[in-house]
């Protein structure tokens, strides 16, 4: 939903290795072959599908995400954004979307458009972050509350548009775009990031973070900064990174052999 474009490189120092922590889970669980990679950003987990093997299509909304995975990727790259995907009925065995469906405005004619393209027989492994909030999500709002800074009124999906943001949740999602469930799971990993790559990162306004980074005066954008830097300092460990726990929401579907469109 929030407007990325001319973000990538920022995105790809910053936020995107967040999301790497999830992509080993996913390809490991889906066939081997040709893959889809529905929102992919800019191309990290594809590529990881291109060095085991894979032949992919990748495809996202934004522009500047687009053009730096043409240059990462040999297979190609799409400009298109959920439900309105360019692609056949059926023609896919095995579709990633990782941290997509968070992300768009109409999710369950996102995955009535993710099951259409999905052939008979063929998987779909998704995420998204749960309700909660995580560990550096908690401290990042600690470091807004001592900078003084003003946080805008968050983004929500109306009530009808919106689901449980957890693995039953999106569970249920797949069930009502008649896709059968396979596994519904909370994933862990580590994250672990110098603290210079995730300012730029908030600098960008990328993620619900970055926004209230962007949304402020110039004056508490920098004393944001100094917060940040002094916190990531106490936090930083010997190489010069900070690490947090983080959960993810995992759903792994299938579109049911033999069932009709």
């Amino acid at each position: 939903m929030r407007d990325w474009t001319a973000a990538a490189e920022a995105y790809d120092r910053s936020f995107a290795t967040l999301c790497d922590g999830a992509a080993p889970r996913l390809l490991a669980d889906l066939p081997d072959g040709e893959l889809l990679d529905v929102g992919c950003g800019t191309g990290r987990l594809a590529v990881r599908a291109e060095h085991a093997g894979r032949t992919v299509t990748a495809l996202d909304a934004d522009e500047s995400m687009v053009e730096t995975a043409r240059r990462r990727l040999r297979g190609q790259v799409l400009r298109a954004a959920l439900p309105d995907l360019p692609l056949p009925d059926a023609g896919e065995g095995a579709i990633a979307a990782n941290f997509v469906i968070n992300h768009v405005g109409r999710p369950r004619a996102a995955l009535a458009e993710l099951r259409r393209v999905l052939r008979p027989g063929g998987r779909l492994a998704m995420t998204i972050w749960p309700a909660g909030g995580a560990s550096w999500s908690a401290l990042l709002g600690e470091v807004f509350e001592e900078a003084g800074a003003v946080l805008p009124p968050p983004e929500r999906l109306p009530a009808d548009e919106d689901f449980d943001r957890g693995a039953d949740g999106l569970a249920e999602l797949a069930r009502e775009a008649r896709l059968e469930v396979v596994e519904a799971r909370d994933l862990h990993w580590d994250w672990r990031i110098r603290p210079e790559s995730l300012w730029a990162g908030l600098q960008a306004g990328i993620a619900t973070p970055g926004a209230v980074v962007r949304a402020q005066t110039p004056p508490v954008r920098d004393r944001i900064r100094e917060v940040w830097v002094a916190r990531a300092e106490d936090l930083a460990r010997p190489d010069g990174t900070v690490a947090f726990p983080v959960r993810a929401a995992y759903v792994l579907a299938a579109r049911s052999l033999g069932e009709e469109a």
